[in-house]
């Protein structure tokens, strides 16, 4: 008699879905922080489908004392999701003091001037004009982090990069330490 545990189901019913759940959770990085009931709607749905999917899946193994890799799976993948709802909670925050900020601007430019200009202030270096070559995401980068950027944005936009590369490393590691416990 061999026992022999098949692989292609855990595969189908539960790897699969979660990575789909933790990509579409950041879906909302790419939505206007403005757009609060489509970033919040996302965040609480995948997060409430992706606890509906451990508990189906806990409930389908034997009770042990150990963790196990799924249970490890699944933390991170919650991990995951939960962090991207905290990350908008996060843009959220920057971006209605940011837009405080800029209320308060408003006001005060208007009351101290006769004549607010709209313009950009005028140049007289010629720094602006001078070329430097730089490679197109070096220089993307550069004026994603610029001082003048506000958070909230840059937030979401380091965002973008920094999930899928944290999953990505996961998912390398998961599976490195997972073929080789299952060799041996």
């Amino acid at each position: 008699m061999e026992l022999r545990r098949e692989y292609s189901y855990y595969l189908i019913q539960l790897y699969i879905p979660c990575m789909m759940l933790v990509v579409v959770s950041w879906v909302s990085f790419w939505l206007d922080k403005d757009a609060v009931p489509a970033r919040v709607s996302l965040g609480v749905t995948t997060l409430l489908t992706m606890t509906t999917q451990a508990s189906g899946i806990n409930s389908k193994l034997p009770p042990v004392s150990y963790i196990k890799a799924v249970d490890v799976w699944i933390g991170v993948c919650l991990a995951f999701i939960f962090g991207a709802l905290l990350e908008y909670a996060v843009v959220n925050y920057y971006g209605r003091k940011e837009f405080l900020r800029k209320e308060k601007k408003k006001k005060t430019r208007i009351d101290d001037c006769v004549c607010p200009s709209d313009r950009p202030p005028l140049r007289l270096d010629l720094s602006a004009y001078r070329s430097v070559k730089r490679l197109p995401i070096i220089s993307r980068i550069s004026e994603i982090l610029a001082a003048n950027t506000d958070i909230s944005r840059r937030v979401d936009l380091m965002s973008r990069l920094g999930f899928p590369t944290l999953f990505i490393s996961f998912l390398i590691f998961y599976y490195q330490t997972y073929v080789k416990q299952s060799r041996d």
